[in-house]
Protein backbone atom coordinates (compact mmCIF):
# COMPACT_ATOMS: atom_id res chain seq x y z
CA UNK A 1 0.00 0.00 0.00
CA UNK A 2 3.10 2.02 0.60
CA UNK A 3 3.84 1.91 -2.54
CA UNK A 4 0.46 2.69 -4.21
CA UNK A 5 0.39 6.27 -1.92
CA UNK A 6 3.68 7.04 -3.24
CA UNK A 7 2.78 6.58 -6.54
CA UNK A 8 -0.53 8.68 -6.27
CA UNK A 9 1.26 11.53 -4.21
CA UNK A 10 3.91 12.06 -6.77
CA UNK A 11 1.51 12.07 -9.15
CA UNK A 12 0.00 14.99 -7.27
CA UNK A 13 3.18 17.20 -6.83
CA UNK A 14 3.75 16.30 -10.79
CA UNK A 15 0.95 18.33 -11.71
CA UNK A 16 2.98 21.41 -9.99
CA UNK A 17 6.36 20.55 -10.47
CA UNK A 18 6.95 19.67 -13.78
CA UNK A 19 6.27 23.49 -14.60
CA UNK A 20 8.72 24.57 -12.05
CA UNK A 21 11.71 22.09 -13.88
CA UNK A 22 10.74 23.61 -17.24
CA UNK A 23 10.86 26.92 -15.92
CA UNK A 24 14.76 26.04 -14.24
CA UNK A 25 15.55 24.30 -17.87
CA UNK A 26 14.82 27.76 -19.73
CA UNK A 27 16.57 29.73 -17.13
CA UNK A 28 19.38 27.54 -17.59
CA UNK A 29 19.52 28.32 -21.47
CA UNK A 30 19.27 31.61 -21.10
CA UNK A 31 21.92 31.77 -18.50
CA UNK A 32 24.43 30.24 -20.82
CA UNK A 33 24.23 32.00 -23.25
CA UNK A 34 24.47 35.21 -20.99
CA UNK A 35 27.42 33.47 -18.98
CA UNK A 36 28.56 33.83 -22.96
CA UNK A 37 27.96 37.76 -23.38
CA UNK A 38 29.78 37.71 -19.56
CA UNK A 39 32.88 36.15 -19.95
CA UNK A 40 33.11 37.38 -23.66
CA UNK A 41 32.21 40.78 -22.38
CA UNK A 42 34.74 40.53 -19.42
CA UNK A 43 37.46 39.22 -21.51
CA UNK A 44 37.17 41.84 -23.53
CA UNK A 45 36.76 40.30 -26.74
CA UNK A 46 33.18 41.83 -27.35
CA UNK A 47 34.74 45.51 -26.58
CA UNK A 48 37.58 46.66 -25.75
CA UNK A 49 38.32 47.74 -21.84
CA UNK A 50 39.15 51.56 -22.86
CA UNK A 51 35.83 51.70 -24.80
CA UNK A 52 32.70 53.94 -23.41
CA UNK A 53 30.19 51.53 -23.99
CA UNK A 54 32.64 48.58 -22.09
CA UNK A 55 31.07 49.32 -18.58
CA UNK A 56 27.68 49.94 -19.62
CA UNK A 57 28.08 46.28 -21.54
CA UNK A 58 29.53 44.67 -18.32
CA UNK A 59 27.24 46.08 -16.08
CA UNK A 60 24.56 44.90 -18.25
CA UNK A 61 25.98 41.18 -18.64
CA UNK A 62 26.31 41.32 -14.69
CA UNK A 63 22.97 42.18 -13.93
CA UNK A 64 21.65 39.73 -15.94
CA UNK A 65 23.63 36.89 -13.97
CA UNK A 66 22.11 38.02 -11.06
CA UNK A 67 18.76 37.85 -12.43
CA UNK A 68 19.40 34.51 -13.58
CA UNK A 69 20.56 33.12 -10.63
CA UNK A 70 17.65 34.54 -8.50
CA UNK A 71 15.52 33.10 -10.96
CA UNK A 72 16.97 29.74 -10.00
CA UNK A 73 16.97 30.31 -6.38
CA UNK A 74 13.11 31.30 -6.84
CA UNK A 75 12.11 28.56 -8.83
CA UNK A 76 13.83 25.87 -5.73
CA UNK A 77 11.72 27.92 -3.23
CA UNK A 78 8.81 27.66 -5.55
CA UNK A 79 9.56 23.84 -5.41
CA UNK A 80 9.69 23.75 -1.88
CA UNK A 81 6.83 25.75 -1.16
CA UNK A 82 4.22 23.67 -3.70
CA UNK A 83 5.15 20.28 -1.81
CA UNK A 84 4.25 22.06 1.48
CA UNK A 85 1.65 23.22 -0.25
CA UNK A 86 0.44 20.19 -1.37
CA UNK A 87 0.78 18.51 2.33
CA UNK A 88 -1.57 21.03 4.01
CA UNK A 89 -4.19 20.59 1.18
CA UNK A 90 -3.76 16.40 1.45
CA UNK A 91 -3.85 16.36 5.68
CA UNK A 92 -5.76 19.57 6.43
CA UNK A 93 -8.06 20.87 4.22
CA UNK A 94 -11.55 18.75 3.12
CA UNK A 95 -9.22 16.29 0.90
CA UNK A 96 -8.11 15.12 4.05
CA UNK A 97 -11.76 13.42 4.68
CA UNK A 98 -10.60 11.24 1.67
CA UNK A 99 -6.97 10.86 2.45
CA UNK A 100 -8.11 9.16 6.07
CA UNK A 101 -10.39 7.13 4.59
CA UNK A 102 -7.60 5.03 3.32
CA UNK A 103 -7.47 1.63 4.90
CA UNK A 104 -3.33 3.00 5.82
CA UNK A 105 -2.01 4.01 9.05
CA UNK A 106 -0.66 7.41 9.55
CA UNK A 107 2.84 6.81 9.28
CA UNK A 108 2.19 5.37 5.90
CA UNK A 109 0.58 8.54 4.92
CA UNK A 110 3.20 10.37 6.27
CA UNK A 111 6.22 8.37 4.79
CA UNK A 112 4.68 7.85 1.45
CA UNK A 113 4.29 12.21 1.35
CA UNK A 114 7.85 12.10 2.88
CA UNK A 115 9.42 9.81 -0.14
CA UNK A 116 7.21 11.87 -3.14
CA UNK A 117 8.68 14.97 -1.42
CA UNK A 118 11.98 13.88 -1.77
CA UNK A 119 12.37 12.64 -5.08
CA UNK A 120 11.15 16.09 -6.29
CA UNK A 121 13.45 17.54 -3.95
CA UNK A 122 16.31 15.55 -5.94
CA UNK A 123 14.83 16.40 -8.95
CA UNK A 124 15.50 19.71 -8.09
CA UNK A 125 18.52 19.72 -7.37
CA UNK A 126 19.53 17.47 -10.34
CA UNK A 127 17.79 20.42 -12.22
CA UNK A 128 19.46 23.23 -10.85
CA UNK A 129 23.36 21.35 -10.87
CA UNK A 130 22.66 20.93 -14.36
CA UNK A 131 21.95 24.38 -14.96
CA UNK A 132 24.80 25.38 -13.18
CA UNK A 133 26.99 23.26 -14.95
CA UNK A 134 25.24 24.86 -18.39
CA UNK A 135 26.18 27.96 -16.77
CA UNK A 136 29.40 27.48 -16.15
CA UNK A 137 30.13 25.76 -19.26
CA UNK A 138 29.13 28.88 -21.32
CA UNK A 139 31.58 30.89 -18.97
CA UNK A 140 34.62 28.08 -19.70
CA UNK A 141 33.24 28.62 -23.50
CA UNK A 142 33.77 32.37 -23.99
CA UNK A 143 35.86 33.13 -20.95
CA UNK A 144 39.61 32.52 -22.76
CA UNK A 145 42.28 30.74 -22.30
CA UNK A 146 43.59 32.37 -19.01
CA UNK A 147 39.81 31.82 -17.32
CA UNK A 148 40.35 27.92 -18.25
CA UNK A 149 43.87 27.44 -16.55
CA UNK A 150 42.53 29.43 -13.43
CA UNK A 151 39.56 26.68 -13.12
CA UNK A 152 41.65 23.68 -14.27
CA UNK A 153 44.10 25.05 -11.01
CA UNK A 154 40.81 25.59 -9.15
CA UNK A 155 39.21 22.18 -9.54
CA UNK A 156 42.63 20.54 -9.02
CA UNK A 157 43.11 21.93 -5.60
CA UNK A 158 39.34 21.33 -4.66
CA UNK A 159 39.61 17.81 -5.59
CA UNK A 160 42.73 17.10 -4.24
CA UNK A 161 41.29 18.58 -0.66
CA UNK A 162 38.49 16.29 -1.03
CA UNK A 163 40.82 13.09 -2.39
CA UNK A 164 42.63 14.16 1.48
CA UNK A 165 39.76 14.22 3.79
CA UNK A 166 37.61 11.57 2.68
CA UNK A 167 36.21 10.82 5.81
CA UNK A 168 35.50 14.78 6.67
CA UNK A 169 33.24 14.38 2.79
CA UNK A 170 31.37 11.72 3.85
CA UNK A 171 30.32 13.28 7.24
CA UNK A 172 29.15 16.63 5.32
CA UNK A 173 27.37 15.47 2.79
CA UNK A 174 25.75 13.02 5.52
CA UNK A 175 25.15 15.83 7.68
CA UNK A 176 23.38 18.10 4.62
CA UNK A 177 21.16 14.97 4.09
CA UNK A 178 20.02 14.31 7.85
CA UNK A 179 19.69 17.92 8.00
CA UNK A 180 17.27 18.54 4.82
CA UNK A 181 14.84 15.48 6.56
CA UNK A 182 14.95 17.35 9.47
CA UNK A 183 14.03 20.50 7.97
CA UNK A 184 10.98 18.66 6.22
CA UNK A 185 9.72 16.74 9.47
CA UNK A 186 9.84 20.56 11.22
CA UNK A 187 7.94 21.84 8.52
CA UNK A 188 5.51 19.48 8.19
CA UNK A 189 5.31 18.79 12.09
CA UNK A 190 4.72 22.51 12.26
CA UNK A 191 1.89 22.20 9.85
CA UNK A 192 -0.19 19.29 11.68
CA UNK A 193 0.73 21.13 15.25
CA UNK A 194 -0.64 24.54 14.14
CA UNK A 195 -3.95 23.00 12.32
CA UNK A 196 -4.42 20.76 15.68
CA UNK A 197 -4.74 23.67 17.99
CA UNK A 198 -7.08 25.83 16.27
CA UNK A 199 -10.70 25.67 14.52
CA UNK A 200 -10.25 28.59 12.57
CA UNK A 201 -7.71 30.19 10.53
CA UNK A 202 -5.39 27.24 10.44
CA UNK A 203 -3.68 28.56 7.23
CA UNK A 204 -2.32 31.02 9.02
CA UNK A 205 -2.23 29.31 12.02
CA UNK A 206 -0.01 26.79 10.05
CA UNK A 207 2.48 29.36 8.78
CA UNK A 208 2.73 30.91 11.86
CA UNK A 209 3.98 27.33 13.38
CA UNK A 210 6.39 26.87 10.78
CA UNK A 211 7.99 30.09 11.85
CA UNK A 212 8.07 29.67 15.47
CA UNK A 213 8.95 26.16 15.62
CA UNK A 214 12.33 26.38 12.58
CA UNK A 215 13.27 29.72 14.19
CA UNK A 216 12.98 27.61 18.16
CA UNK A 217 14.91 24.37 16.49
CA UNK A 218 17.19 26.13 14.45
CA UNK A 219 18.18 28.09 17.75
CA UNK A 220 18.55 25.06 19.69
CA UNK A 221 20.28 22.49 17.29
CA UNK A 222 23.15 25.45 16.98
CA UNK A 223 23.39 26.50 20.41
CA UNK A 224 23.31 22.77 22.16
CA UNK A 225 25.45 20.91 20.36
CA UNK A 226 28.69 23.55 20.60
CA UNK A 227 28.24 23.54 24.30
CA UNK A 228 28.57 19.86 24.18
CA UNK A 229 31.07 19.88 21.75
CA UNK A 230 33.10 22.56 23.72
CA UNK A 231 32.19 20.64 26.91
CA UNK A 232 33.38 17.14 25.90
CA UNK A 233 36.99 18.80 24.34
CA UNK A 234 37.88 20.29 27.57
CA UNK A 235 36.93 17.03 29.12
CA UNK A 236 38.86 14.84 26.91
CA UNK A 237 41.24 17.59 26.27
CA UNK A 238 40.48 17.59 22.51
CA UNK A 239 42.51 20.95 22.23
CA UNK A 240 45.64 20.02 23.25
CA UNK A 241 46.83 19.24 19.82
CA UNK A 242 46.36 22.87 18.75
CA UNK A 243 44.37 22.03 16.13
CA UNK A 244 40.39 20.75 16.65
CA UNK A 245 38.91 18.22 13.58
CA UNK A 246 35.78 19.48 12.29
CA UNK A 247 34.34 15.35 12.11
CA UNK A 248 33.29 15.64 15.65
CA UNK A 249 31.27 18.77 15.13
CA UNK A 250 29.59 16.89 11.80
CA UNK A 251 28.71 13.77 13.98
CA UNK A 252 27.23 16.05 16.47
CA UNK A 253 24.82 17.58 14.17
CA UNK A 254 24.14 13.93 12.37
CA UNK A 255 23.16 12.65 15.90
CA UNK A 256 21.20 15.78 16.54
CA UNK A 257 19.31 16.00 13.27
CA UNK A 258 18.69 12.41 14.03
CA UNK A 259 17.05 12.90 16.86
CA UNK A 260 15.42 15.96 16.33
CA UNK A 261 14.21 13.94 12.91
CA UNK A 262 12.67 11.35 15.47
CA UNK A 263 10.84 13.93 17.19
CA UNK A 264 8.66 15.29 14.91
CA UNK A 265 7.75 12.05 12.77
CA UNK A 266 6.82 10.62 16.39
CA UNK A 267 5.02 13.82 16.72
CA UNK A 268 3.40 14.03 13.90
CA UNK A 269 1.98 10.51 13.52
CA UNK A 270 0.18 10.80 16.85
CA UNK A 271 -1.14 14.24 15.49
CA UNK A 272 -2.73 12.81 12.21
CA UNK A 273 -3.65 9.96 14.27
CA UNK A 274 -5.89 11.54 16.60
CA UNK A 275 -6.01 15.55 16.61
CA UNK A 276 -6.18 16.60 12.88
CA UNK A 277 -8.41 19.34 12.44
CA UNK A 278 -10.14 19.25 8.89
CA UNK A 279 -11.16 22.19 7.33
Amino acid sequence: MLVKLFKHDFRSLSRAQVPVLIAIAAAAVLGFFNMLFLAATGSGQLVPEESDGYGLMLSISVGGTLLIFTALAAAMTVLSVLIFVRFYRSMVTDEAYLTFTLPVTPGQLIGAKFLASAVWFCFGGIALTLAGGLMYTGAVIAGGEDFREAMAYLWEDVLDMLAGNPLTVFLLVLAALTAAVRWYFQITGAILFGASVVRKNKALAAVGMIFAVNFVVNLLTSIFPTMGLFGMGIIFNLYDYGEFSPNLWLIVQICVNFLVTALFWWMSVRIAKKSVNIE
